[in-house]
């Protein structure tokens, strides 16, 4: 193409030669190219201006390129990648905090953002359901369903959570890293998902243990038969029941008992239940009661017009064992025979309807104990291990020695709750020790224990209860115990055979006995209702017994009753020396506990 005369004049003017135009035009051009591509830095830069010749007198350089342009505005430049780096990291510990919280800001941004929706309204959610009724939640929560549901649900939010946590460091971090800066980030990355995924695969195998022991502990009410079970309504389970009596038994069935023995309910009480205000009345029958009546609309009242007779000694503990071994044809339609036959019993005597049963064996506790590490009690005498008073070898398998605070391992402790034949007070000695037994694995019983050994805990509670209690009706029974923990007022009627009062083991009056029970329930529900009735503010007076709250120490309501006194568990259980029963020989090899002088002990050894 020929030039034309007005650019000849234009590049003139300019002081360029016309000959060498064309080549420093198609330069800039070149240039203007390269730095729309992104191939330069703006114009002005320190690498542009180094390559440009510069103005000088009036005319470009010889290349023609044109003079750099100066600019007050700051260098934009990408982020070092050490910054970069550093800011992956801290994205992925947000991840880790919070899922979802360091996609913010990145490419995954509506991701992250969804993420947080989600945890947010599920925590909402789940939050109302608990605040609502924790106690029912956690009912529920304890049915085999629920429990291997949340197990499998612990699983996929920590991979859900562990692919969170990879996903924002990929996304986060530079494209371009040292070798040092990619072992830090897969180590990094690596802690973090073990810190996520290894509590809630601890919490998973809880679950599924949890939902084993459920399903072994508490049969469906589909699949299990029960002739004394009552049904309950969904919707509201109490509204028809006034009160729920559950019978506490403690069983003994070891090794070392004679065959024809089986389970004896050597430990009897029943939880008397108010459904509306929690009050509870604890009533204790001792095993030697005979004779017992049973429920007039019982198949047993029949067989038995005049009182349970198994032609020996006809004891209240035997009724478990010997009724349904007597007449099996009573019992076809349940899965629970002992349990059926002594709720008939305690109904008969106290004249309560008794709903359900749970029956601790004292031999199971054994694993249990040793599960625990052990558990500590007062020894108040030295006990003896094997042995009966009829074959006078008492003490033939060893002793325990006398002394406070002894940890015991679980045969030792199964001992202190067997052990009679040099008992203080024969079978009444034995039910107190059970009962210090129980509080102590109760008490001793620690969350860091329970966590740290759950699953052989989980074990040895499997081996150890028995119960007609449905899985249906475990959202109901835990309620109702919250009901009982909030009323604060827990009393006790026992009826013990001391030769001082009206009660006879083996002339039980059942009428009196029923009179007497029937009196205390009325005590307690008037205990609770003055408990929960408006207070004045300034009470001039001492609240007296009736209004004072229960809460430590049951008391012993039943007015007229010298048969049995209340008393504080704890001061029952207190290190307090006493003489054994009888004349048994202790070998010198048995310790001797030395009290320390304010404590002078008492013994005759």
């Amino acid at each position: 193409m020929e030039s034309q005369p007005g650019d000849a004049y234009g590049h003139a003017r300019r002081g360029v030669d016309p000959a060498t135009a064309p080549s420093a035009q198609g330069a800039q051009r070149v240039q203007r190219d390269a730095y729309i591509a992104g191939d330069l830095r703006t114009p002005g830069s320190d690498d542009l201006a180094g390559d440009t010749p510069q103005r000088a007198g009036g005319t470009y350089g010889a290349t023609g390129a044109p003079p750099p342009r100066t600019s007050s505005a700051p260098t934009t430049s990408a982020p070092k990648p050490d910054r970069r780096f550093r800011g992956a990291i801290i994205r992925t510990i947000g991840s880790t905090i919070v899922p979802g919280l360091g996609m913010l800001g990145t490419r995954a941004h509506r991701l992250g953002v969804l993420l947080l929706t989600l945890i947010v309204a599920a925590a909402v959610v789940l939050g109302v359901m608990v605040l609502r009724n924790p106690l029912l939640a956690a009912g529920s929560a304890l049915q085999t369903g629920w429990m291997r549901t949340i197990a499998f649900a612990l699983i996929a939010v920590a991979a859900i959570w562990i692919a969170i946590i990879i996903g924002t460091y990929l996304i986060s971090r530079p494209r371009r890293m040292t070798a040092r800066q990619r072992t830090i980030g897969g180590v990094v990355v690596g802690l973090l998902t073990f810190v996520v995924s290894a509590p809630l695969a601890v919490a998973s195998a809880y679950s599924f243990e949890t939902a084993r022991l459920s399903n072994d502990l508490f049969g469906s009410e589909d699949t299990s038969q029960s002739q004394t079970r009552p049904t309950l309504e969904k919707s509201d389970p109490w509204a028809d029941k006034e009160r729920v009596n559950i019978l506490l038994l403690g069983g003994d069935s070891g090794a070392g008992r004679e065959t024809d023995l089986g389970v004896r309910t050597d430990t009897m009480m029943m939880a008397s239940i108010d459904t509306k205000t929690g009050a509870t009345l604890l009533i204790q029958l001792p095993r030697n009661l005979q004779y017992p009546i049973f429920a007039a609309d019982s198949p047993l009242a029949s067989v038995f017009p005049y009182g349970f007779d198994d032609g020996s000694d006809a004891y209240l503990s035997s009724v478990w064992q010997d009724a349904p071994a007597m007449y099996p044809e009573l019992f076809e339609n349940t899965d629970y025979p002992g349990a059926d036959a002594l709720k008939w019993a305690f109904e008969g005597v106290t004249a309560q309807k008794v709903d359900y049963f749970v029956l601790v064996n004292i031999d199971g506790l054994v694993n249990l104990i040793d599960a625990m590490g052990g558990v500590t009690l007062n020894v108040n005498y030295p006990i003896a291990k094997g042995g009966s008073t009829a074959d006078y070898n008492c003490g033939e398998s060893g002793w325990i020695p006398e002394g406070p605070s002894q940890l015991l391992n679980g045969t030792d402790a199964m001992w202190y709750a067997r052990s009679r034949c040099n008992s203080p007070g024969a079978d009444y000695g034995r039910m107190q020790r059970q009962s210090c037994l129980v509080r102590a694995v109760i008490d001793q019983a620690d969350p860091a224990t329970m966590l740290t050994r759950y699953e052989d805990i989980a074990q040895a509670a499997g081996e150890m209860v028995s119960t007609d209690i449905p899985q249906e009706h475990l959202s109901a029974i835990v309620d109702l115990a919250g009901r009982v923990q909030r009323s604060g007022v827990v009393n006790r009627i026992s009826f013990v055979d001391d030769g001082t009062g009206w009660y006879s083991s083996a002339y039980p009056d059942f009428n009196r006995m029923q009179e007497e029970i029937a009196a205390a329930i009325t005590s307690t529900q008037e205990q609770a209702e003055a408990k929960n009735a408006p207070q004045p503010e300034t009470p001039t007076t001492e609240p007296t017994g009736a209004e004072a709250p229960v809460t430590e120490q049951p008391t012993d309501t039943a007015t007229g009753n010298t048969s049995g006194q209340a008393e504080d568990i704890a001061d029952a259980c207190a290190y307090q020396h006493q003489e054994p029963e009888g004349d048994w020989y202790i070998p010198d090899t048995v310790p001797v506990y030395t009290p320390p002088e304010s404590e002078p002990a008492e013994t005759s050894r």
